[in-house]
């Protein structure tokens, strides 16, 4: 008989244990979706964009993003998100001074976020399908922010966690952010989402002239953006790319320094490799 009720006490304890644990589940995946649906609102609130889920545009395809298991991926991409703005404020800033403010701000905070690719992964496709869904609405400067976002988390990835790249392409940062350039958004988007939502899209925009930038701020070409298929690189750091060998000429004393440290960088990533 005691033998029974020890069982039977322990096919309880189990029971009471199984249903805590879901309701832990259940508890972390409401919050997720609360953050979701609260990161959202802000991001598109932030930018005077319309919100998602309106009377004309219905979304159930998720374009990757997984919620199960995020909640503190959503918290680091809410928390990226504010400071990169706070950074912005004023509009003196640029976008790779913003991005920089954006990682201290966070660092601390969501150390086990910036340690783990997983969870940067998860904060990564979070941006991917946030942005893919404003460009399906044509809100194109809130998904071209999403994109900066989803870009520097790869390449952070990459870089640092990784290790199969030696340094950020900063160009490519910059290149995602050309308001002009829908091309390379909606590109961008695409290669990265596991559905074919923005076929159509990429059909529609995929004539448009890809554009890049002079890192020569003496450039004649005004705020030195043009045609990337004119743009050559510095063949040293590839770290700066330049509308012509004239420029590139102009800018080396104030890019040397520079070039100096990241080709080191690369020459010992290579060595390594």
């Amino acid at each position: 008989m005691g033998r029974k009720r020890n069982q039977g006490k322990a096919r309880k304890a189990a029971k009471v244990k199984a249903r805590e644990e879901a309701e832990e589940v259940r508890g972390n995946d409401k919050q997720a979706t609360n953050l979701e649906q609260s990161l959202t609102a802000q991001m598109s609130n932030n930018n005077n964009a319309p919100t998602a889920g309106n009377d004309t545009i219905k979304m159930t395809c998720r374009h990757g993003f997984k919620i199960f298991d995020s909640a503190v991926s959503l918290q680091f991409a809410t928390a990226f998100r504010e400071a990169f703005y706070e950074s912005a404020k004023g509009g003196g800033a640029g976008i790779l001074s913003c991005l920089k403010a954006a990682e201290y701000a966070t660092k601390d905070k969501f150390a086990d976020v910036w340690n783990d690719s997983t969870k940067m992964e998860i904060a990564m496709s979070y941006f991917l399908f946030n942005g893919t869904r404003n460009i399906l609405e044509g809100s194109n400067d809130v998904a071209k922010d999403c994109a900066v976002f989803a870009r520097s988390i790869e390449q952070y990835i990459a870089v640092k966690l990784h290790q199969t790249r030696a340094l950020v392409n900063f160009p490519k940062l910059n290149e995602i952010y050309n308001p002009s350039d829908v091309h390379t958004l909606v590109k961008f988007f695409r290669k990265r989402i596991p559905c074919s939502c923005l076929d159509a899209k990429y059909d529609e925009v995929k004539n448009i002239t890809k554009m890049g930038m002079c890192y020569n701020q003496e450039c004649s070409i005004p705020n030195g953006i043009v045609e990337r298929s004119k743009t050559m690189y510095c063949s040293r750091c590839r770290c700066v790319t330049y509308c012509s060998p004239e420029c590139q000429k102009a800018h080396w004393a104030q890019h040397k320094p520079i070039c100096d440290n990241k080709a080191a960088i690369k020459a010992k990533f290579d060595a390594e490799h």
